[in-house]
Formats: structure tokens, sequence, C-alpha cells
């Protein structure tokens, strides 16, 4: 993930990156390895960081690990594909706005807001949660934990029939990420 402020920085970045001999070696010896490639413009969903009282993404930190011999932290990636329309992102935002900060009240301290938004470039209609976790297990106790929040049900009752699929993955930073 990097954070630009708009599209003339990203250019900006693109042509300067591109003139790097060791961009340019990476990208040369990566080639042969790369089977598929997906870029997407993701925008941030201001509304939810409103709604939780969080900084946007661009300010996040990653919370100190409890020792060095704590699990190594996970992130979940959640992604809703919507049904085609003007509306769809905007409802399930203001419906994610409304329910977040019942589910978070659920389970207090276990999982930390890195990122979400929404395409804005490549597969439109597209949401995207990203929550880092010092586990594996601490996400599926916060999952199991916000089931039992009505207000968190009746969010996911009002989104569920504008989602076209929703898709969830486990991801760990490398060793030398500012993401630990």
């Amino acid at each position: 993930l990097s954070f630009l402020q708009d599209y003339d920085e990203r250019d900006q970045v693109r042509a300067r990156v591109a003139q790097d001999a060791r961009w340019k070696r990476y990208v040369n010896e990566g080639r042969k390895h790369v089977v598929h490639q997906t870029s997407k413009i993701m925008m941030e969903a201001l509304p939810i960081y409103q709604a939780l009282n969080l900084p946007s993404t661009t300010h996040f930190q990653t919370p100190p690990r409890l020792s060095d011999a704590a699990p190594k932290v996970m992130y979940e990636m959640r992604n809703y594909q919507l049904h085609p329309g003007y509306g769809s992102v905007p409802k399930l935002i203001d419906a994610f706005a409304k329910g977040l900060p019942a589910k978070l009240e659920a389970d207090p301290g276990n999982g930390n807001l890195a990122f979400f938004g929404y395409v804005d470039v490549g597969t439109l209609n597209n949401v995207v949660e990203l929550w880092r976790y010092e586990s594996a297990q601490a996400c599926i106790r916060a999952r199991q934990a916000s089931r039992t929040v009505p207000a968190w049900r009746e969010t996911i009752g009002a989104v569920t029939p504008g989602v076209q699929h929703f898709t969830s993955e486990f991801l760990r930073p490398l060793p030398l990420s500012k993401w630990q």
C-alpha cells in the first residue's frame, strides 16, 4: 500500500521510480515470476473514520508489539463486490458508519482498522476493509463477538442484498514492513 495526495503525485512518483536502476532490475527479474497482476487505486471512506473517531489511513500507526515472543501480526482483508450502480458504495459506507462503532464495542482493543475504502480505478463498486490483529485467532474472536451485537447484525442485514460476493483473506506483512 502506498498513499498519495492525488493522481498528479502518483504520476510524479512513478516517473521518478522508473528511472531508478534498482527498480528496473527488480521489475526485469520479477517479470518471469508473475503470472497475473492487478492494480487498484482506492479512496478512503472518510465517514467510516469519522464514525470511529480515527485518523485516516495515511496516519495509521501500528500498535507496539507486546513482546518479540508474541505471535506475528496478521491482517484480514475483506472485499465486498457490490452490485453496479451509483448508490451501492455510499449505501454500504453509510450503513457501516452507523454499525461499526457497536461492532467494535463488542471486542474492544482487539482489532485495529488500518484501511476502509473503495476502488476509484479498477473493478468498480468494490469496498475493502483492512484490519490488523495480533493473530488469526484474535480475528476469529472479534468475528464471534461481533455476531452477538444486534446493531451489527442489522447492518449486515441491510447491506447483504447489495453485495454480489464477499471474500476474506489473511495477510502477513514482510519482516521489514512498517505494517508489522
